[in-house]
């Protein structure tokens, strides 16, 4: 199976069945892909009408096409897609994907349709994809077969799987700005013929992949996919949001790829059994999966807050506690440390310590050194520093006074990112600003380090932290 999924990611050659230069069409947003990162593979545009697509000489028929074909994608109208198939069989291309919809999401003959095109390909040996599916991409062999826009995708070791495609290219789309995205990616739609257990198996192989996300409606093959999932998350983390959990959202998600969503306690109890990752929401898929590509595991529950504010103190409390994390009062004699430092009678130093009410905006070196103290003490498994990122864009006319106070908040943000290396526990950057509304928050961005904007994400990445060491611990037994 490695070798024939390789089709769908690593092609020596692709056919564009329906390529076309028209805005809007899937045969366009195809090609546009394909060329949008280089590709050093062939493209053979298909096109009966059309002498050239994005001045590529174009074939009328794929049999037309004299070189060898490894990979056919599909985009033409659901009454020609068997005939395409067929010709692709006998061409001997090895994987088709298709695009077109309409199909076992639509309707009963949909779904017999889709049998049919199943049979045809199964009779060749070769492999579909779909129907009814976005594409592909691997960014590692600069391949990018899908409808992802080319500048929102970053290269990195992270695989995704989804059986829905449009809300994943949002989510990129998004966590482009935060420096997020996925390193392969695979729209597995109706399913067809190959399942998102086929991939999750074969990116389980790739060493190319260290984690991998999974987007899912239904799970068509349960008993295999327990068994695959949890051999995999032995020894890569995955985490996967399952959707179609309530009424309304099965109805959605039969309509949307045919699947047929079944009890959501009986999927969470499958998930916890396999040792997968439970993302509470489509939202957390990217950044928990780059907490944990990223960032060193969390062995203990216990977390130590430093806050600006000690609202957010208290709020982030909360998010932390309810997840079965703790923020542990701090010993006497480490609150007399932290005291010794330079922490004002009049600022807690019980966890949250309250850096903002000792007036301490200033002073960097004893910021740094608050931090390290927390760190090194024993009494903690995780540090997160909130609130030190500013509202505001700088301006060239910016007052002096202004830019001092924020270039004193980038090396206090850094100083922390780097006592994350140095102790190998986790150390999250909280603001409640996103890139565009603070200054700091969008130069460090770009430096790559890791700032979250919302309470809750922060308690979900170290809840998953730690939540994989206890995985891997249980699967181990």
């Amino acid at each position: 199976m490695k070798s024939s999924l390789d089709i769908f990611l690593n092609p020596k050659s692709v056919a564009v069945i329906g390529a076309t230069d028209r805005p809007g069409s899937w045969g366009s947003f195809i090609m546009q892909g394909l060329l949008s990162r280089n590709y050093p593979g062939e493209i053979y545009p298909v096109n009966p009408n059309s002498e050239t697509v994005f001045r590529i000489s174009a074939f009328k028929h794929i049999n037309d096409i004299a070189d060898p074909v490894d990979l056919a994608i599909i985009t033409i109208p659901s009454d020609l897609v068997e005939h395409a198939v067929t010709a692709c069989g006998q061409r001997r291309v090895k994987g088709v994907t298709i695009i077109t919809a309409g199909y076992g999401e639509a309707s009963k003959n949909g779904r017999t349709q889709e049998n049919t095109l199943t049979h045809i390909a199964r009779s060749y040996d070769m492999h579909l994809l779909g129907p009814n599916v976005s594409g592909t991409f691997n960014l590692h062999a600069a391949f990018n077969a899908s409808a992802a826009p080319a500048e929102h995708l970053v290269c990195n070791r992270i695989g995704a799987i989804c059986q829905g495609g449009y809300a994943f290219y949002d989510l990129l789309a998004s966590g482009f700005s935060r420096g997020m995205g996925v390193g392969k990616f695979v729209h597995t739609g109706n399913e067809g013929d190959i399942t998102a257990t086929d991939f999750l198996e074969h990116f389980g192989n790739d060493p190319e992949v260290e984690v991998i996300l999974m987007y899912l409606e239904t799970v068509r093959d349960a008993r295999r996919f327990v068994e695959i999932a949890r051999r995999i998350s032995k020894t890569k983390p995955i985490v996967a949001y399952k959707a179609g959990r309530t009424q309304g959202s099965a109805r959605a998600a039969e309509s949307h790829t045919g699947a047929l969503s079944g009890v959501n306690e009986l999927y969470e109890g499958v998930l916890r059994q396999t040792g997968i990752i439970s993302s509470p929401n489509m939202e957390l898929l990217l950044p928990l999966g780059h907490a944990l590509l990223e960032r060193p595991p969390m062995r203990g529950k216990k977390t130590a807050i430093i806050t600006m504010g000690g609202s957010w103190g208290v709020a982030l409390s909360d998010s932390l506690e309810e997840l079965g994390l703790m923020v542990p009062e701090l010993s006497q004699e480490l609150q007399q440390s932290l005291r010794a430092l330079g922490v004002l009678p009049r600022a807690s130093t019980k966890n949250p310590v309250d850096i903002g009410a000792s007036g301490l905006f200033f002073q960097e070196d004893i910021i740094l050194a608050i931090g390290k103290e927390i760190l090194s003490s024993g009494e903690v498994d995780a540090l997160v520093l909130h609130g030190m990122g500013r509202p505001g864009m700088l301006e060239e006319d910016a007052p002096p006074r202004l830019k001092l106070f924020l270039d004193v908040n980038k090396r206090i943000i850094r100083g922390f990112n780097k006592m994350e290396k140095e102790t190998g526990l986790p150390v999250l950057i909280g603001s409640i600003y996103t890139p565009w509304e603070s200054q700091v928050v969008h130069d460090l961005n770009k430096e790559g380090i890791r700032i979250y904007n919302r309470l809750d994400e922060i308690a979900q990445v170290l809840y998953s932290m730690q939540r994989d060491k206890d995985v891997g611990e249980l699967l181990d037994v």
